[in-house]
């Protein structure tokens, strides 16, 4: 069987990272099913592993040199590299150590087919929202993603760009692995109380300040029916979520749960009567279309309504559980968001049809299908042209 080295940089032990890592043991276990075994190489702070049919710790680094030495080259001493055929790249900002890492491995193994995925696009922020170390990495990444094209076959996309970095891409979208996300114990809605889920590696762009604005609004007038909002996950923009929330006087409404995993996340779900997805995608200028977020898909698996503030091509438009509102900056319209709560009720059955809609359209294997097909072609185009 044919072979594929994973490689991200993303480091597996920070909390909040845990949803990309379920979502890259996916897209292996997905590569396999479609006949490419996967081996995926990552660390988990200091230690560097080696994922194929038993896990091996490849190293462990005590320094942050030392790191970068083995991250960006030393490994190929313990990685046949001419083992495999095939190598798929997670895209982060770029430097010339990655580019270099690169000329290495087409060294080695000149008929290897690279790929990379590139999850948002276009991914650089507003400068108002980095901090001037990350202006400088985006300077760098800039200057360093021209020198792609020399070694990189395919950019795996979820926009609606033919071609990024002057490479052509293949066009894809986020799935899940549907056993992972079962559907969940439907909550009850006792006509007075409704919990609205904000689930993420918690950033700008997913815009949950749109929804505290919106419930400070909502609150200002009187409403037959309470709405909190339960915030799970850490990430940059927790503290100013929580700033807010406390300027507002919403303690008793918005509620942050901080990292949380396992069963206590599940009992969290069997609460929850609506699902927030990106609010937020505006921010980075990510258009209709452009994205599709994990967390939507997730929800949708779980049989959980969802809303979102993006064009999302892994549902039609007439989908009657999702709820898409305006990308801007206003608060969010919390009765709006009722509403199309008790809409979804009419229809008894709500969570098995998210779930089974989930299942027949939104698998890894259904939507890596068409990367296989690609690495498998640029493969025999690589042998041809050798061969020549």
């Amino acid at each position: 069987m044919e072979k594929l080295l994973f490689f991200t940089k993303m480091n597996f032990a920070v909390k909040g990272s845990g949803g990309i890592q379920n979502k890259i043991f996916a897209q292996a276990n997905a590569f396999d099913q479609l006949g490419i075994k996967t081996d995926i190489f990552y660390f988990e702070n200091e230690k560097i592993y080696l994922k194929s049919e038993e896990t091996v710790l490849m190293n462990q680094i005590n320094s942050k040199f030392g790191f970068l030495k083995y991250i960006y080259g030393g490994f190929l001493k313990d990685i046949k590299i001419q083992n495999y055929e095939y190598l798929f790249v997670r895209h982060f900002l770029t430097n010339p150590l990655f580019i270099w890492l690169l000329f290495r491995i087409k060294l080695a193994n000149p008929k290897i087919v690279i790929f990379m995925e590139i999850p948002t696009y276009p991914y650089k922020f507003e400068f108002g929202l980095m901090t001037l170390k990350k202006r400088m990495e985006q300077k760098i990444d800039e200057f360093c993603t021209y020198f792609f094209r020399f070694f990189i076959q395919r950019i795996v996309t979820f926009s609606a760009k033919t071609k990024i970095f002057g490479i052509p891409t293949i066009q894809t979208d986020n799935g899940i692995d549907i056993e992972k996300f079962g559907l969940t114990i439907r909550p009850v809605f006792d006509g007075k109380n409704i919990h609205l889920l904000g689930l993420a590696n918690i950033q700008p762009w997913h815009g949950l300040d749109r929804v505290i604005c919106g419930l400070s609004e909502y609150y200002k007038r009187e409403n037959p029916i309470n709405v909190f909002f339960d915030v799970v996950g850490s990430g940059d923009e927790l503290p100013n979520l929580k700033k807010l929330a406390n300027s507002l006087s919403l303690d008793q409404y918005v509620h942050f749960h901080g990292f949380v995993s396992g069963d206590d996340l599940l009992k969290i779900f069997e609460t929850s009567h609506i699902g927030i997805g990106s609010l937020g995608m505006h921010r980075i200028n990510v258009a209709k279309g452009e994205t599709s977020a994990l967390k939507s898909r997730e929800y949708a698996a779980r049989g959980i309504p969802f809303v979102i503030a993006y064009l999302d091509r892994g549902f039609p438009d007439d989908f009657p559980f999702l709820l898409n509102l305006e990308a801007n900056e206003n608060p969010i319209d919390i009765q709006q968001i009722v509403d199309f709560y008790t809409n979804c009720l009419q229809e008894k059955d709500y969570p098995e049809i998210l779930h089974n809609y989930a299942k027949d359209n939104l698998t890894w294997n259904a939507k890596l299908k068409p990367v296989a097909e690609a690495l498998k072609n640029a493969k025999k185009s690589s042998n041809s042209d050798t061969d020549l």
